[in-house]
């Protein structure tokens, strides 16, 4: 396959990248890579540590999307990379892969969802507040309004 080739990255060399665009994926051959959201922010999550046979990247090799988490080596590793014009033969020779890349996919659009649940749950909650709150002076005003004249 002329368009797959190695990559080594030694410990805590950044790999993909979240927000930017990549036409490749990548299978670990050896080592381990740490999966992030949010890298390096203070609401950095980590996704999960992955080791061999094991691939990510998916997203950016089926699409033209920038990426949605950054991938950091947690060790040296060694790296099988998959471009875009090489997907089609790397699975025909791979198989199995196809199941991997499905099931990556699955997780992280699972987590995804508990992510956008989390952060929908977070806001219901301050509207609620924001709701009650404005009820509370709304009822003061109204008591004040009527002759009771303590807020």
């Amino acid at each position: 396959m002329e368009n797959v080739k190695m990559q080594k990255f030694h410990a805590d060399e950044v790999i993909l990248k979240e927000g930017a665009v990549y036409g490749e994926m990548y299978k670990i051959v050896s080592g381990s890579v740490a999966v992030y959201i949010r890298y390096g922010e203070k609401e950095e999550h980590l996704i999960g540590i992955y080791s061999k046979p094991k691939c990510f990247g998916e997203a950016n090799v089926l699409s033209d999307q920038p990426g949605i988490y950054t991938v950091v080596a947690y060790d040296d590793v060694l790296l099988m990379r998959i471009s875009r014009d090489s997907l089609e033969e790397f699975i025909r020779n791979n198989p199995k892969n196809a199941i991997d890349i499905m099931q990556n996919m699955v997780h992280t659009n699972m987590l995804m969802q508990k992510n956008i649940n989390l952060l929908l749950d977070d806001i219901y909650e301050k509207q609620d507040t924001n709701k009650k709150r404005t009820q509370e002076l709304k009822n003061k005003i109204e008591k004040y309004r009527m002759g009771g004249f303590y807020l």
